[in-house]
């Protein structure tokens, strides 16, 4: 009788144990697999975030690429020994980057850099997020562009947009006028932009 009881103690503390290793291998599957799903939403937020950034830096480098400035600058003697000066500014950047780009020409034909930072709003049907760029054109007219996510509470992704400026000038010479004599100088300049690079994280 006492040898019965024994069996049935063995038996119960068996099968609590089982149970035990049971309950702990569902536990480290569920952990598992919470942790994966976790994985798995930081991936695609990583992913959708470098979309957003990488798209908003293709975007400005394509503007910034078919932009151009152009300025002519007329000068003419008179009769009386002096010059009548004309400037006019027969091409103008368009598109997202008009204004940024216009204003730093303008800065820089004072001699100093210019920086400005704005936000990028995408169409709300793009799915996209806003995007920070901080543009800075330098006496060289060469070109950054920081991008990042406006809102970096989900994560972040830093981009750097760099061109390089290319300015060109060509003088012509064109004879008289009504009350003017002699021969009138034309100075044209151009402003371009090229060799364009988007690399991940901030450079220089």
């Amino acid at each position: 009788m006492k040898k019965c009881t024994d069996r049935k103690g063995v038996t119960i503390l068996m099968a609590l144990l089982l149970l035990l290793v049971a309950s702990m291998v569902s536990v480290v599957i569920l952990t598992a697999a919470t942790t994966a799903a976790r994985h798995i939403s930081n991936d695609r937020q990583s992913q959708q975030t470098y979309l957003t950034v990488s798209s908003a830096a293709e975007l400005l480098r394509d503007d910034i690429l078919s932009s151009s400035y152009e300025q002519k600058v007329t000068r003419r003697p008179t009769t009386t020994g002096s010059y009548i000066e004309r400037t006019e500014v027969t091409q103008t950047p368009q598109g997202a980057m008009k204004v940024w780009l216009e204003r730093g020409i303008e800065a820089v034909d004072r001699g100093i850099a210019y920086t400005d930072v704005i936000t990028l709003t995408p169409d709300a049907a793009s799915g996209l997020d806003a995007v920070q760029a901080e543009f800075t054109m330098t006496p060289a007219y060469d070109i950054t562009v920081t991008l990042s996510l406006a809102d970096s509470s989900q994560g972040n992704c830093l981009m750097t947009l760099t061109l390089s400026g290319e300015r060109k000038q060509q003088v012509t010479i064109v004879t008289g006028g009504n009350t003017e004599t002699g021969q009138a100088t034309v100075t044209t300049t151009t402003i371009s932009w090229d060799t364009p690079l988007i690399e991940k994280g901030v450079t220089g």
